[in-house]
């Protein structure tokens, strides 16, 4: 656990989002929870899972530091709500977890190569 630990502080450094991360057992991969600037991982993800995993909540990580916190919340609150309008899935057709997935699956396989 102290290797992913240590791993993940670097990388979210090294993003420029100064944030909490949180390894805890979950039903979930992960997630980023806007009110406390806080990465949650689950603790049983190894390898390229869990690299997915963080790099996609460091995403979420950039996007409220960059669009500030409470108008990320209702904008990501307005694109789910855009999805059920329209009759799509409110988290795969999100364009904030669509983001999270491309940049996720993008610094994986950069961080894969150079490692």
């Amino acid at each position: 656990m102290k290797n992913k630990e240590s791993l993940a502080t670097k990388l979210i450094k090294l993003h420029s989002v100064n944030c909490n991360i949180v390894f805890e057992s979950m039903f979930i991969n992960g997630r980023f929870d806007v009110d406390t600037n806080t990465i949650y991982i689950n603790k049983n993800l190894v390898g390229k899972e869990f690299l997915l995993t963080l790099f996609h909540e460091i995403n979420h990580a950039i996007y409220c530091k960059k669009m500030g916190a409470d108008i990320y919340k209702q904008d990501y609150e307005l694109e789910m709500e855009r999805c059920i309008i329209s009759n799509l899935d409110p988290y795969a057709d999100n364009f904030y977890e669509q983001e999270a997935e491309s940049f996720a699956k993008r610094q994986t396989n950069l961080y894969l190569e150079r490692n």
